[in-house]
This record gives structure tokens, C-alpha cells and sequence, in this order.
């Protein structure tokens, strides 16, 4: 893939997962806290991983994606941060989040659940 090409794409995945982690710090966490207070461990933590991975994708939204030995150290390294994150999520809160009662997210949906 050319760099301005690999660039365009990075920047959109940057963009969708700013979008997913501001929903879930803004919206779901506060909530999933409320019905579930023994979670608010594992959701300070996931959210303080939001920021690292917030912290990563800006590093990455500097590269000029001409070095492809830079371009993919830092997209490896966002990449194991990511799937790590989304393992941890998936076990720790996924019960949770299906058993979550948000019914003023039927009549107002969250931005962050709307498809882009």
C-alpha cells in the first residue's frame, strides 16, 4: 500500500477509535458504573488504557508513513495495545454490558452507538 493511502486509512481507523473509546468513557462506563459498582476497577483501568491508546494513535497521525520500518513498528505496537484492550474489555465487561438497562438510549441513542 502507498504511504499517503496507508496514511488516509490510519487516520480514519484513528478516527473511529477515538469515536468508540469517547462513547465508552462519556456513555457506557458512567452507566455500566452505576448498575454495576463492582466494575468501576476494571473501568477506571480500561479508560486509562483509552488515554495510552489516545496517545498512540496521535503519535501515529504525526508519521509521515515514508519510512516503512517506523510505520509499521508504530502500527504493531497500536496494534498489540488494541487487541489486548479489546481481549480485556470482552471479559471483563461484556456480561454487563448485555445485561446493561439504558432505556434512554432507545428514545436518544448515544452518538457513539450510531453507525458512521
Amino acid at each position: 500500500m502507498r504511504p499517503k493511502k496507508l496514511q488516509a486509512h490510519c487516520l480514519s481507523f484513528c478516527a473511529a477509535v477515538t469515536k468508540h473509546h469517547t462513547g465508552e468513557d462519556e456513555g457506557a462506563f458512567p452507566a455500566l458504573a452505576k448498575q454495576f459498582p463492582e466494575l468501576k476497577p476494571v473501568l477506571e483501568e480500561l479508560a486509562h488504557d483509552h488515554g495510552l491508546i489516545t496517545m498512540m494513535l496521535e503519535r501515529l497521525e504525526q508519521l509521515d508513513f515514508t519510512d516503512p520500518e517506523d510505520s509499521l513498528r508504530e502500527l504493531n505496537g497500536i496494534e498489540a495495545i488494541i487487541e489486548s484492550h479489546f481481549a480485556y474489555e470482552e471479559r471483563k465487561i461484556i456480561q454487563a454490558l448485555n445485561e446493561l438497562n439504558a432505556p434512554e438510549w432507545t428514545a436518544d441513542q448515544p452518538k457513539f452507538l450510531h453507525k458512521t
